[in-house]
C-alpha cells in the first residue's frame, strides 16, 4: 500500500499542484486552461485524491473506490491533452491504481476475522468480546 500511496501522492503534486502553480505564474506548459480558472478545479481534486490517498494507507475501503474512479475520470480526460504533465500524471496514476488492486493489497483491506476463544475446559468456545 505504501508504494501505491506514493504514487497517487505523486500524482497528486505532479499534475495537480504543479500545473496550477506554473499556470499562475504565466509559464506556457501545454495546457489549454490556465489561471484561476484551473486552480478553482484543480485544488479540490488534488484535496480530495491526497485525502483518499492518506485513508488508503490507513486502510479505508472506500479510498480504494474513489482512487479508482478518479484514474478512470484521468482515463478519460487524457485524450484531449498530451502535454508531458498529463503523460506523466496519467502514468503515476495508472501506477497507483494498479498497485491498490493487486493481491497483496486485497489482503490488507481484508476485514481481520474475529477467532473464537476456547472457553475454560476447552470444549465450548466463547465468543469474542462476549
Amino acid at each position: 500500500m505504501r508504494a501505491s500511496t506514493a504514487f497517487w501522492l505523486a500524482n497528486a503534486m505532479f499534475s495537480g499542484i504543479l500545473p496550477v502553480i506554473l499556470g499562475l505564474a504565466g509559464v506556457e506548459f501545454g495546457q489549454s486552461a490556465v489561471g484561476w480558472a484551473m486552480a478553482a478545479f484543480a485544488i479540490p481534486f488534488v484535496v480530495l485524491q491526497v485525502w483518499a490517498a492518506v485513508r488508503l494507507l490507513a486502510g479505508a475501503r472506500w479510498a480504494r473506490i474513489v482512487l479508482t474512479v478518479i484514474a478512470g475520470l484521468s482515463v478519460l480526460i487524457a485524450p484531449f491533452d498530451f502535454s508531458p504533465i498529463v503523460i506523466v500524471g496519467l502514468t503515476l496514476t495508472l501506477a497507483g491504481a494498479v498497485l491498490m488492486w493487486l493481491p497483496a493489497a486485497n489482503a490488507f483491506f481484508r476485514p481481520p476475522h474475529e477467532t473464537p476463544v476456547p472457553g475454560p475446559d476447552g470444549a465450548e468456545p466463547i465468543e469474542a468480546g462476549a
